[in-house]
């Protein structure tokens, strides 16, 4: 299988609409921010209606299943997902 690389903007698609469906509301509804500490890792908040969800890396690849399940021909869950931080994209995810 070939290497996607899922740039910034898709992640935070894909949290979002993952987030708008555990919630029942509309994704454009939704805002996320992705976040990365030395001491906690990777994580995003979502936002909606002045609630604040925190989602932590087993939940973030969650999301990128679901988005590599409805957007891709890739099987979610054969591939390796690694969460990165470029210097110029900001945070992305590698699939392999």
């Amino acid at each position: 299988m070939e290497t996607i690389v899922l740039s910034e903007d898709q992640l935070i698609n894909a949290l979002c609409v993952y987030h708008a469906r555990q919630i029942n509301v509309m994704p454009e509804n939704v805002e996320i921010e992705l976040c990365f500490d030395d001491d906690e890792g990777y994580s995003a908040d979502a936002y909606y209606n002045n609630r604040q969800d925190t989602y932590r890396v087993a939940n973030m690849l969650s999301a990128i299943r679901a988005y590599l399940q409805e957007e891709t021909n890739v099987d979610p869950y054969a591939a390796s997902i690694r969460l990165e931080i470029d210097d110029e994209e900001g945070m992305i995810a590698v699939i392999e």
